[in-house]
């Protein structure tokens, strides 16, 4: 008897399965924590459990009893499920699986070269799918949707509710199902936000607007009250503080050098600037390859904070 897929995209969500789970391809399990006293006796710690790979036998950490596991592979499940029940465009689908601190930590990326939508500066984009999960507490559980601009791989973020991001800490709390449900909201999402980056082109931004949402991507304090107290551009990114903001400095240079004058003076350049930022820039603390994408995420909550608030035309 043959089995009839109610997915349009089971074929192409299928390979993805049949790759397996790389790195993340073990179980995390759990044991009572215990300890031996001075007598050699072995006594249970009330209330707390250790989590360890169950292929290596490697401690990953120590939680109470409501912590609400999710395995790795759950999550990779999840993400692969929800492209299946999608009506995204899925050829050519890459999937990106990383594992660091000894299993503790896991991130799934897929990326969909094939759903792409043109953007205001002749540009295309194509969207990506980022999950993250973490036995350590480093992570919550996370899902996300966003676009990656094919030319300059800045990965946009979208505004105004558009995109659903879920994010709940490992308690009772936490519903892998309810974050895919919510992350299959995503149809129709592109066009959507393509008008908004379409008007933000039209919408002229000064030097000192450019400047005030760059230094509060950048978190420089320093620099917004300096510009409140009326004090010249040049003289702001002069002061030692303000220089020593390398996330600041970068942002800035770029769009002096690059976006404003590829892009025009708009909202549209401020814009890409900040997803380039938060996109690309590393810092100076160097950072292994699964801690990057979680800082990129973190910076892209950063980017959406500030265009939410302060975009007059995000609303």
């Amino acid at each position: 008897m043959s089995v009839i897929s109610l997915f349009k995209n089971n074929s192409g969500v299928d390979m993805l399965r049949d790759s397996g789970y790389g790195d993340a391809d073990f179980k995390v399990l759990k044991a009572p924590m215990t300890y031996s006293d001075t007598f050699g006796r072995t006594h249970k710690v009330d209330g707390k459990d250790m989590y360890y790979r169950e292929d290596t036998g490697q401690q990953l950490a120590i939680h109470g009893k409501r912590y609400n596991a999710v395995q790795h592979s759950k999550m990779i499940d999840t993400s692969r499920n929800i492209l299946e029940r999608s009506s995204l465009n899925l050829n050519d689908v890459k999937e990106d699986i990383q594992v660091g601190s000894d299993g503790s930590m896991c991130f799934v990326k897929h990326t969909l070269p094939d759903h792409i939508i043109e953007t205001p500066d002749g540009d295309t984009a194509c969207m990506t799918m980022l999950h993250i999960n973490s036995f350590n507490g480093v992570w919550s559980y996370q899902g996300s949707a966003g676009v990656l601009q094919s030319a300059c791989t800045n990965s946009q973020v979208f505004v105004g509710g558009a995109a659903t991001i879920y994010k709940a800490r490992h308690t009772n709390a936490l519903n892998v199902e309810h974050g895919a449900r919510l992350l299959n909201g995503i149809l129709g999402i592109m066009d959507q936000q393509n008008n908004i980056w379409a008007e933000w082109a039209k919408h002229g931004c000064s030097d000192r607007e450019a400047f005030k949402y760059i230094a509060e991507a950048a978190g420089s304090k320093i620099a917004l009250q300096m510009l409140h107290d009326n004090e010249r551009i040049p003289e702001i990114i002069m002061y030692g503080k303000v220089n020593a903001n390398d996330g600041l400095m970068y942002m800035w240079n770029k769009y002096q050098e690059h976006y404003s004058r590829k892009l025009g003076e708009n909202y549209w350049s401020v814009y890409n600037v900040m997803t380039d930022w938060s996109s690309h820039h590393v810092g100076r603390r160097r950072k292994n390859a699964v801690d990057i994408p979680v800082a990129q995420l973190k910076k892209s909550e950063k980017v959406q904070e500030i265009i939410t608030k302060a975009f007059p035309i995000a609303a």
